[in-house]
Parts: structure tokens; C-alpha cells; sequence
């Protein structure tokens, strides 16, 4: 039975295992979408293209699999660039299908004016792209679509593009394994990384080095990022062996599936007792993290000597900022397991009673805090409301999402998915539709009144697709960090204030049940979560209240500036 191209893309989608497509139809690309409506895929038209891409996002912060989203040529396609550039600063993976103008209408060197068209759409994603490929052929097409799942799950994961030309959708495609003809060496592969080989299986010489490093420090602490979190239970079956404080990113938090532990600490890194904690170990194995910025307060906590384990070459080098004392270039899933191995057991350490010492001192610090008393009664309350549940938490850069990403306890069955690959503002909505698809339990979206707005329209994408999603909207009419950021830095504000709708009444017009709670009031706002969280598919929660942000919720820039 013959097949066109669109309908061979979408059986590439099928045999992969892709259960939910997220999209924008345009009058370039229906032919993509009449192929997924005949398959078993699960089709979800949102509002926004970067919606589509920021749900596909969500899909692979928690599978590890690239979620896949659809837009149409131009513009469409364009309006997807930012969250892209989102998940490959998160090292996420995706793949981005679009379409562009008819072949005979693309001339790179100039413009026809066709409706839709860009000369060098490709040039447009290939810095926010793993592989940026455009198919020349029907015999091709599918194939490139399969390479560009493989290089976007492949470690170090990051998004994939996929563009092919309008008119070549309605092409009979070529038979199944047959190559296009020319395409690799016309798509710029080496460029973009799809040749890049596989991390080697590390040596054994590497392996027994590590293992002597850790065996011999006196107080070894781990860090975890997002690259090492899917192999918690082994991490901390090693840091039972070696006695060691095992400290959290909040990008580690998507993916992370150990109970809490005595040796994985309550708060995060950029607390000042757990960066204390830090400076206190003699040596820091570094399990698939970038020691970012945000979570080493711009390079300040005091970390050394680093023991790498990552994925990318250049990572796990470190830089002038944190050098590797000794790396090896692997994925963390093989070398934990390993070291288990090697590693002796310590007849114990300095562990347990550092880590509870790091924590009575941060939470005593929050507590004595005055400006901290709302996030903590925030935080009590959405706790206590989520109880043992399943939940997927998708924050935004929003104060409320602050302390949820950093403060909320890690129970099993929670994950915590953070945008601070780019710090996008506007991502917690539209990832929720993702997220719902992709986890079990209930998803959350952690905003503020500003984000929220970015993708207001993802609401009519909740009610319609009966998603069971919990929107939680801090509403403080005004930008709030930027405000405190600017009461810190200029004593006065400007630029922050908003105007904000009555989003429980929003919510209400688009069919989603939807109730008002105030911080002042942390019963009635643990009543109104507790009623959302039950609700059958969507919900929404309306905060109002002042909250302001975690002390140390990153080094921004006013108090860098200030502190110089």
C-alpha cells in the first residue's frame, strides 16, 4: 500500500514510540497533521507554537525521551525558537517538525515574499539545535526523522529540528531504509553533532582511579545534576558506602526518584549552611551537572577538588572557574554502578551529622527570617495539600515558584521541573500540558500573574483536553523580583507594576473550575489546593497575598553589583 511522506513521518513517529504529538496546524503542514489523525498518536492542538515546544519540552524533562512538537512554516516555526533555546540550555530533548514553503518558492538568497516564507529558515534554529535538518526528498524524509530522534535522546540530550518543504509531504515516499539522496551532506551534519559518537564505556583504569580519589578523601560530598538524576537509588547507595552528603540541583529534581534520605540534604545548594557543608568536604564527585551560575551563586561556593563524571567532553573538563581535578567522560547510569563496586565501605564518617547539622541551621535561619514567613506558609500549605500523591511541578520564574523549585520537600513520586537553563519566563503553563501527558499523578503549574500571561490561552488547551492539571497563580499585581531587585538596587521601582485580571473568574469562562485564597490565610489556601488538586481534570487557585522571594534564591545581578 502506498504511502505519501507525511504519512511515512508519522510511522517513523509510531514505530519510535511517540505516543503524543503537540501542535499548531497551518495551512503548510496539514498533510502532517491528516497522517497523525489516522495513526494511534494522541494529537494536542494548543494555542501557541511555543506552547507546543515547551510541552514537548515537559515530555522529555521526565521520560528522557524527546516529546515531539508540530508547527507550520515561518512564523509558526519562529515563535518556537525561545523555548527550544529553553530545553537545550536544559540539556532536554525534543524534536521540532515543521514545514517550509513549496521547493520551487525556496531560494536562499532572497526573498519571493511567499506567504510564510524565510529564505534560511534552518539558519534559525541551528543554535538552538542539536541536529537542524531539512529533508530533500521523500526517500529521505523519513529517515531524517529517525536520526533526529536518536541524536536528540542521545547523551548530551538537547532538541532536535526536522523542516521539509510543504509540497514534499504529498510525495509518494520511497521504501522503508532507502536513503535520500544527498541530504546528509546537504543538512550541515557534522556542524550540528548527529556524526558526534556515543561517550565511550569508560576504562577501568579511570574507574579505579575515581574510586581511590573517594576512597581516600576523608569528607567526600556528591553533587547531582540533571544528567545523573534518573540513578538515584544508586547514587545514594554510594553515598551510604563513602558517607557522603549528596546535594541537589534543582534541574536534578525532574527526574529524581530516591525516598528522602538522612544524606541528601533538605535545602539546596545555595543555602548558606549546604554551601558551608560544601566547603567543608575535602573532595566533590560531580555527577552530570554543569555547576551552573544559578545554583553555585555565580561561581561562589567554594568547590574543590571536583571529581567529574559527565557525558560532554567539554563539561566534564570544568573551566578555569571549577577545573576537574579528574574526569571521566561517561554517562553517570554506568560509572555509579561501578563504583559501587570499588569503592570500600567506610566504618563511618562525617556524613549523617553534617547534613542534619546544615539542615537545623538553614531551616533556623528561614524561621528566624521575617520576610521568609510567607514562603514557608506557602509552602506548609501546598505540601500538606499534596500529601503522598504523584505530582509533576512545572515552575515558572516567578517568586512562588522560587520557593517551590528550591524549598518544596522531595517526597517519592514528586518531580520538580525548572526552567533555569535560560530562566524562560512564561514556561510553567504550557509545559503542564506536557507534563500531564508524560507523568501519571497530578500536574501542577507553579506561576505568577506576569509568566502566566505569556500563554494564557494554554487554558483553553487544559479544558479542552480534560487535563488534569492544577494552575497555581500567585497574583501580586506587579513583577516580583524584579521588584525586590529593584527596592535592593535603586530604592524605589518602576517598569514592575501590572495589570492583572481576576484569573479565577478567567478560569471560570473557559470551563475550568477555579477558586481565590490568600497567603494571609494559609487554612483556607491548603482548603482551596486541597479542593483544585482533587478536581477532575483541570483547576485553578488564585494567591494573592505579598510573598517575598527566598533570601538566597540566586546571585542576582543588583547584589552582585552592590556587593562589588
Amino acid at each position: 500500500m502506498s504511502r505519501n511522506v507525511a504519512e511515512a513521518v508519522v510511522d517513523e513517529l509510531v514505530d519510535a514510540g511517540v505516543e503524543v504529538v503537540f501542535g499548531l496546524p497551518g495551512v503548510h503542514n496539514l498533510a502532517l497533521f491528516a497522517a497523525l489523525d489516522a495513526s494511534p498518536i494522541r494529537t494536542i492542538v494548543v494555542r501557541h507554537e511555543a506552547a507546543a515546544a515547551y510541552a514537548a519540552d515537559a515530555v522529555g524533562r521526565l521520560t528522557g525521551r524527546p516529546g515531539v512538537c508540530v508547527t507550520t512554516s515561518g512564523p509558526g516555526a519562529a515563535n518556537a525558537i525561545t523555548a527550544m533555546g529553553e530545553a537545550q540550555a536544559s540539556r532536554s530533548p525534543l524534536l521540532h517538525i515543521t514545514t517550509t514553503v513549496a521547493r520551487r518558492h525556496l531560494d536562499p538568497e532572497r526573498s519571493r515574499g511567499v506567504l510564510h516564507e524565510h529564505p534560511r529558515q534552518r539558519d534559525l534554529f541551528v543554535p538552538v539545535s542539536k541536529v537542524a535538518l531539512h529533508a530533500y526528498s521523500g526517500a529521505g524524509a523519513a529517515r531524517d526523522i529517525r536520526d533526529a530522534l536518536r541524536a536528540a535522546e542521545a547523551a548530551p540530550r538537547a532538541p532536535a529540528y526536522v523542516e521539509l518543504p510543504t509540497d514534499l509531504l504529498d510525495d509518494e515516499a520511497g521504501p522503508a531504509g532507502v536513503s535520500g539522496d544527498g541530504s546528509r551532506r546537504a543538512s550541515g551534519l557534522s556542524a550540528n553533532g548527529l556524526d558526534r559518537a556515543d561517550p565511550p564505556e569508560p576504562a577501568s583504569s579511570e574507574l579505579r582511579a575515581l574510586a581511590d580519589r573517594l576512597a581516600a578523601a576523608e569528607r567526600p560530598a556528591i553533587w547531582v545534576g540533571s544528567g545523573a538524576a534518573a540513578c538515584g537509588a544508586a547514587i545514594v547507595a554510594l553515598a551510604e558506602r563513602l558517607d557522603a552528603p549528596v546535594v541537589l540541583t534543582h534541574s536534578a529534581k525532574r527526574r529524581w526518584n530516591a525516598a528522602p534520605h538522612p544524606l541528601v540534604p533538605a535545602y539546596p545548594p545555595h543555602e548558606p549552611p549546604i554551601g558551608e557543608l560544601l566547603g567543608e568536604c575535602d573532595t566533590l564527585l560531580v555527577l552530570g551537572s554543569d555547576l551552573d551560575g544559578m545554583m553555585t551563586q555565580e561561581f561562589r561556593l567554594p568547590l574543590e577538588p571536583i571529581l567529574r563524571v559527565d557525558v560532554d567532553p567539554q563539561r566534564a573538563a570544568g573551566d578555569d572557574r571549577y577545573a576537574s581535578a579528574q574526569a571521566v567522560v561517561a554517562d553517570a547510569a554506568e560509572v555509579v554502578p561501578a563504583l559501587l563496586d570499588l569503592v570500600p565501605e567506610r566504618p563511618g564518617g562525617w556524613g549523617p551529622e553534617a547534613v542534619v547539622a546544615a539542615d537545623v541551621a538553614a531551616r533556623q535561619a528561614l524561621a528566624d527570617d521575617p520576610g521568609a514567613s510567607g514562603g514557608l506558609a506557602y509552602l506548609s500549605a501546598l505540601d500538606a495539600a499534596l500529601g503522598d500523591r504523584d505530582a509533576a511541578l512545572v515552575c515558572d520564574m516567578a517568586v512562588s515558584a522560587y520557593w517551590t523549585g528550591g524549598y518544596l520537600p522531595l517526597r517519592p513520586g514528586r518531580r520538580i521541573l525548572y526552567p533555569l537553563g535560560w530562566g524562560t519566563l512564561g514556561f510553567a503553563l504550557p509545559a503542564s500540558i506536557g507534563a500531564a501527558t508524560a507523568h501519571s499523578g497530578r500536574t501542577l503549574a507553579i506561576c505568577g500573574d506576569g509568566g502566566v500571561l505569556f500563554a494564557i490561552g494554554e487554558l483553553a488547551t487544559l479544558a479542552q483536553e480534560r487535563l488534569d492539571v492544577t494552575v497555581v497563580v500567585h497574583n501580586d499585581a506587579c513583577y516580583g523580583m524584579l521588584r525586590y531587585d529593584e527596592e535592593r538596587h535603586f530604592g524605589r521601582t518602576f517598569a514592575v507594576d501590572l495589570q492583572a485580571p481576576d484569573f479565577a473568574a478567567l478560569a471560570r469562562s473557559f470551563g475550568v473550575p477555579a477558586w481565590n485564597a490568600d497567603l494571609a490565610a494559609p487554612d483556607d489556601l491548603q482548603s482551596a489546593l486541597t479542593a483544585a488538586l482533587a478536581t477532575d481534570g483541570p483547576s485553578l487557585v488564585e494567591v494573592t497575598g505579598e510573598l517575598s522571594p527566598p533570601r538566597v534564591t540566586s546571585a542576582r545581578w543588583p547584589l552582585v553589583h552592590a556587593a562589588a
